[in-house]
């Protein structure tokens, strides 16, 4: 039994909808992205110190965090960029393919893309927060 069936009915009558448009790239991007980082950087730190990439040890590492996790980084820091445009909090404009560009090769420049977001955000914390 679906409850919710007889108030959308009545919304729709009269023209008010309360529920929050459908957003396409609503996500725990800044979660993920520091998830991501952590991991590159621990990874990478371990391949530099330790590791050579004859062994197939050192090659898996030097994949994980070359062909891996820098991508997701970028398209974090681009998901992250897209979904503040779309609530219309901020827009970063040519910035987010920059920092994305930058990530690709060295994903803790993630840390200036934080900065940056924090310097533009708006003084109303709610617009920042989870979906």
């Amino acid at each position: 039994m679906n409850t919710r069936a007889e108030p959308a009915a009545e919304d729709e009558e009269s023209g008010d909808r309360s529920d929050p448009p459908d957003r396409r790239f609503d996500g725990p991007w800044l979660a993920a992205l520091a998830a991501t980082v952590g991991a590159w950087t621990l990874l990478y730190a371990l391949d530099w110190a330790f590791l050579t990439p004859e062994t197939p040890l050192g090659a898996s590492i030097g994949f994980a965090h070359g062909y891996l996790l820098a991508p997701l980084a970028t398209a974090t820091i681009l998901l992250d960029a897209l979904s503040l445009a779309e609530r219309r909090v901020v827009d970063l404009g040519v910035f987010k393919w920059v920092y994305a560009l930058a990530a690709l090769p060295a994903p803790p420049v993630a840390a200036v893309y934080y900065a940056h977001r924090e310097w533009l955000k708006p003084d109303d914390a709610a617009l920042l927060g989870g979906p």
